[in-house]
């Protein structure tokens, strides 16, 4: 896995940042409004060679879809008023269907050369952008692939100013066929995908530079005090914006990648970034504008430039939601699609061979050992855990992949995450051993060394179970706000107090918890982190059911006596060991897999044939839903692939677990409920179809999951001050 640009990509981004900083000023874009084109700017896109990038081959020394990318997602930040993506897909589709050599060198020396984003006719004029401005235009025509030359057309009236007018291919002065029947649709169609990942590339830095804008707004404005930014009606929608224009990049990225490694999935991807683009920019650009106000609609300020851009480039191709279909028929009818040669992009998505060899040997072994009352058990809760299965797993080594062995984890993260998938394919909990691991994990950090071989030997033998006891009736999120005494007695605590949602405790050996110990200062300060085990007198648990089929627990404390030596770091330094626990957490990567196996279980569903003789998967509106789910689930999953990626490589980046973890948790909920909302009423009768009911199963552990770790307001909360800048929402 890469996720990191190489010094040469580095280099590009760098240069044409400066570039596009230097030249797109807030006068120039307005002084650009006239004609819809910086000339100036043109030309020195030209003269550095950005815009013919792409007329040779990557295998021929040409640059790569990434650093096209690169540059696209460079001027999308800076609205820069030239049909650049355009210009640079005409081109090498010029060069690639080897056009005359006048018209190659007329656009080499600087003419605009575009492209007309649908198959043209005579008598039907087209919006083109760049069409105003273009000596030659590239165009399908009746089964040919031709180049256009004169057929520029006065500027049309549009949303943004640009150079937009209507082509019609009858008025050309020039008409060269360069390609004809099959041959013509293939350079056509793949010129199309290239465009339409390019153009998922500008939106994703547009809408990313739009929020930027705004969140930095947001700090200066006051009102009632306190800095805009501030109120969470300001600073929540930016954040979930902010995560879908990553979200957009990243999937973006993964096209590419997919692409140039020539994966079966490479085509929807294609379609996806550009779909996920265009729909999740208009967010982006309208909260942007709302938080400036009534300044935001002023076209004195920049921000409506951003608004009206998005507007253009997403919709200038045509309705968006059109490459849902496409999405469908790629992934579920075997469609297959023309693709741009990428070249090497240098960033991998994939977890590796290794991890891929690890995954398989963990699935074989847990094959071979299911046998029928294992069968019987398997669950999505806790009630799923199987002892004997999970000893036989223990001794194997395959029970706790994390677990760092003499201070060294045994595996990599990618081998954990190849593996991690299968548990939910099979419908099969594994947070009796996760919160186990986490026991553990602790423990080996900071528990005294008997109580450490204790635990940690007793755990990693399959003979002990864990239990978290962090939340309390009065402190759910705000764990630091824990009220649960313990008071010191010599060589023992007596703990008195009530733990909420202990889940896994009614099997724990024991349990992880944090207490009070002092009440004399501020609140993160006089507490104290102890292991307990559970079979101490005083311990009573109340069972909670809840509804996504779980059972947790309400645990109570009463005059409790543990020795001293199950503390767990020093005396009233609990916050400083409850924060080392953060390194267990892995944001939205546990909770992705769930996701993942909702829509594969949603397309088992559809895919078979219905109460009424028919297969959902037929039905248009279905199709279009399940398209949705399957561009979340990818977007979810290059989220949590980049969090491990920077988890691996020590990149300190505070907000990207929280937005894998929102991101997914939240659309787990949406996608599943969407999905049984299609398929009502029989999505709300039990035992009709096992996937159906797997998917309506789903949608309420989303909301559940929405809640685990710190609300999707908390996070979102983190998100706004720690990615987009802006001040602390509380």
């Amino acid at each position: 896995m890469q996720l990191k640009f190489s010094e040469s990509q580095t280099m590009l981004q760098d240069t044409v940042a400066r570039l596009f900083a230097d030249e797109v000023t807030s006068a120039r874009l307005r002084e650009a409004e006239a004609s819809g084109l910086d000339k100036a700017l043109w030309d020195q896109l030209v003269a550095l060679g950005i815009v013919g990038m792409r007329a040779l081959a990557p295998e021929d020394g040409g640059m790569s879809l990434m650093d096209a990318a690169i540059v696209a997602e460079q001027m999308g930040r800076h609205v820069a008023p030239v049909p650049l993506v355009e210009a640079i897909v005409a081109t090498a589709l010029l060069h690639r269907a080897k056009a005359p050599r006048a018209l190659l060198d007329a656009v080499e020396g600087g003419a605009v050369a575009t492209v007309a984003l649908s198959p043209a006719a005579t008598g039907r004029p087209l919006p083109v952008l760049g069409g105003s401005v273009a000596h030659v235009i590239v165009a399908l025509v009746g089964g040919d692939l031709v180049a256009l030359v004169g057929a520029a057309g006065e500027r049309a009236r549009n949303i943004a100013d640009a150079t937009v007018a209507m082509i019609d291919v009858a008025v050309a002065e020039e008409h060269h066929v360069l390609a004809s029947g099959s041959e013509a649709e293939a350079l056509y169609n793949a010129a199309l995908e290239e465009w339409r990942v390019l153009t998922a590339a500008a939106l994703a830095g547009l809408g990313r530079r739009a929020l930027e804008l705004a969140a930095a707004y947001s700090g200066e404005r006051i009102a009632y005090g306190v800095p805009i930014g501030s109120f969470q009606g300001i600073a929540h929608p930016m954040a979930d914006a902010a995560i879908n224009m990553d979200g957009a990049k990243l999937l973006t990225w993964r096209a590419i990648s997919s692409i140039a490694a020539g994966q079966e999935r490479a085509g929807a991807r294609a379609a996806m970034a550009y779909w996920w683009a265009a729909h999740s920019v208009d967010q982006a650009v309208k909260h942007a504008v709302r938080t400036f106000g009534g300044y935001g609609v002023s076209l004195e300020y920049d921000v409506q430039i951003y608004f009206r851009r998005a507007k253009l480039h997403a919709l200038i191709a045509g309705d968006p939601n059109e490459q849902l279909d496409r999405i469908a028929a790629r992934l579920w009818d075997g469609e297959a699609a023309a693709l741009p040669s990428a070249g090497d992009v240098g960033i991998d998505f994939e977890w590796g061979e290794r991890a891929e060899a690890y995954a398989a040997e963990v699935r074989a072994f847990v094959e071979a050992n299911i046998t029928d009352d294992v069968r019987a058990k398997m669950h999505h809760s806790t009630s799923g855990f199987h002892a004997g299965f999970h000893k036989k797993m223990a001794e194997a080594g395959f029970a706790y992949p994390d677990m760092a062995l003499d201070g060294k984890p045994r595996l990599s993260r990618y081998e954990v995450m190849a593996a991690a998938p299968m548990w939910e394919d099979m419908g099969w909990t594994r947070t009796p051993s996760s919160v186990t691991e986490f026991v553990a994990g602790m423990a080996q950090l900071w528990a005294q060394p008997d109580v450490k071989q204790e635990i940690v030997g007793a755990v990693l033998a399959g003979d002990a179970l864990g239990a978290l006891g962090f939340s309390e009736p009065q402190s759910g999120s705000d764990i630091f706000g824990a009220k649960f005494s313990a008071v010191r007695d010599g060589d023992e605590w007596v703990l008195n107090g009530q733990k909420m949602f202990t889940t896994n405790g009614h099997q724990a050996h024991y349990i992880l918890m944090l207490t009070r110990t002092d009440n004399s200062g501020k609140k993160h300060q006089g507490l104290t982190m102890f292991i307990v085990p559970m079979n101490l007198p005083g311990i009573e648990l109340h069972p909670v059911y809840t509804l996504q089929d779980e059972k947790t627990n309400i645990t109570y404390f009463t005059d409790v006596r543990v020795p001293d030596r199950y503390r767990i770091g020093e005396v009233n330094d609990g916050a400083r060991v409850m924060t080392s626990g953060l390194s267990f957490e892995h944001g939205g990567s546990g909770y992705h897999a769930a996701q993942k196996a909702m829509v594969r279980r949603a397309v088992d569903w559809a895919r078979k044939m219905g109460p009424d003789g028919s297969r959902p998967i037929e039905d248009a509106n279905m199709r279009r839903i399940l398209a949705r789910a399957a561009v979340r689930d990818e977007v979810a999953d290059v989220l949590c692939r980049r969090q491990e990626w920077a988890g691996v490589e020590g990149v300190h980046e505070i907000a990207w677990g929280p937005m894998a973890k929102l991101f997914t948790t939240e659309m787990l909920y949406v996608d599943g409920s969407a999905i049984i909302e299609a398929a009502a009423p029989y999505s709300l009768v039990r035992g009709l179809d096992r996937d159906l009911d797997i998917v309506e199963v789903s949608m309420r552990r989303g909301i559940a999951m929405t809640i685990y770790g710190g609300t999707s307001e908390v996070h979102r909360s983190l998100i706004a001050e720690k990615s987009l800048g802006m001040p602390k929402s509380r």
